[in-house]
């Protein structure tokens, strides 16, 4: 569904190349999110500690691969925000709720995460209550 929407758009590259791409960076961020969503519904109290510890490798890769596309300036792939921006600062909230310094060794993530949210209408989204109030997760473990 999410890349049926970014097809219909314009989020999914200007070309075949950046759609591989960004399909490239999305799985690695679903990848993230399997890992997250396994240790919040399967093993919290024994795996929250080891998974922020981990975390700096996992985050690393998307560090990297900022910095190769002008300089962490920009997006994950090309000149143009893409769906896979929208579902990495997603998760990249996520990961700030359960582990407040998580970007704190990432300072291109950081920026990243502060000018994907500045966006107009997804600052007014991540400042409205239907945000405030949304739970993060269906378990309340955080």
């Amino acid at each position: 569904m999410l890349r049926l929407l970014a097809r219909n758009h314009d989020l999914y590259g200007k070309n075949p190349r950046e759609a591989s791409l960004i399909d490239m960076v999305n799985d690695g961020v679903e990848d993230l999110r399997h890992k997250y969503l396994k240790m919040i519904y399967q093993n919290y109290e024994n795996g929250k500690d080891d998974y922020v510890k981990a975390l700096p490798t996992d985050l690393g890769h998307f560090e990297r691969l900022l910095a190769s596309n002008n300089e962490g300036k920009g997006f994950v792939v090309g000149a143009h925000i893409s769906f896979a921006d929208y579902n990495l600062v997603d998760l990249l909230h996520n990961h700030l709720v359960l582990a407040p310094d998580c970007l704190s060794g990432f300072p291109l993530l950081c920026a990243y995460v502060k000018r994907i949210s500045s966006r107009p209408k997804l600052e007014a989204y991540l400042s409205s209550d239907a945000h405030k109030k949304r739970p993060i997760n269906g378990n309340g473990k955080q």
